[in-house]
C-alpha cells in the first residue's frame, strides 16, 4: 500500500498541470544552441499553437451552427479542441520555464497572467465537456461557447504577443 501511494505521489510530481512549468521540450519545439534561441523557438511554437486553438474554435462554431451537425461530430470536435489546447499548454509551459531560467525582465508576473488566461480557456472546455456528459448541451449554447472560446483565444494571443515583446522573446 505504501509503495502504491509513493508511486502515485512520484508520478504526480511529473504530471503536466496548469501553472507548473516543465523542463522537457514538447514535441515539435526546436531546442536552440543556447537558451536565448531555445526561448525564441518556444515562443514561436506557443504563438503558432495559440493560432491553431483559435482556428479550431472558429471552425467548430461554424460546423456546430449547421443543421447536419450531430453528437458524433460534437464529441470529435471537443476531443480535437482539447488536444490542441493541451499542446498549447505544453508549449507555453516549456517557454515559461525557459523565460524563468533566462531571468527575463517582467517574466514572473507576465507568465502568471498568461497562465491565468489559459486556465480560463481550460474552464470553457471543461464547461463544454460537463454539458455534453450531462446531455444538456443545446446547439445555441455550443455555438456561443465556441465563439467565446475563439474570442478569448484571440485576446490571449494578443496579450501573448505584447508580453513576448516586453520580455524580449519575439
Amino acid at each position: 500500500m505504501k509503495r502504491t501511494i509513493l508511486a502515485v505521489a512520484t508520478l504526480s510530481l511529473f504530471a503536466l498541470a496548469p501553472g507548473v512549468f516543465t523542463q522537457v521540450p514538447p514535441s515539435g519545439v526546436l531546442v536552440g544552441p543556447n537558451l536565448t534561441s531555445s526561448l525564441r523557438n518556444a515562443a514561436a511554437a506557443t504563438r503558432e499553437q495559440a493560432t491553431v486553438v483559435r482556428i479550431t474554435a472558429n471552425t467548430w462554431a461554424r460546423r456546430a451552427n449547421t443543421v447536419n451537425y450531430r453528437v458524433e461530430n460534437l464529441v470529435t470536435d471537443l476531443h480535437s479542441a482539447q488536444l490542441q489546447y493541451q499542446a498549447l499548454r505544453e508549449r507555453f509551459n516549456w517557454m515559461a520555464s525557459l523565460a524563468l531560467e533566462a531571468r527575463r525582465p517582467y517574466a514572473n508576473n507576465t507568465l502568471a497572467e498568461l497562465d491565468a488566461g489559459l486556465n480560463i480557456i481550460e474552464e470553457l472546455l471543461f464547461f463544454l465537456d460537463q454539458q455534453i456528459a450531462a446531455g444538456s448541451l443545446d446547439r445555441a449554447t455550443l455555438v456561443r461557447t465556441c465563439g467565446t472560446l475563439e474570442e478569448v483565444m484571440r485576446q490571449w494571443e494578443q496579450e501573448f504577443r505584447r508580453s513576448s515583446a516586453r520580455m524580449g522573446v519575439g
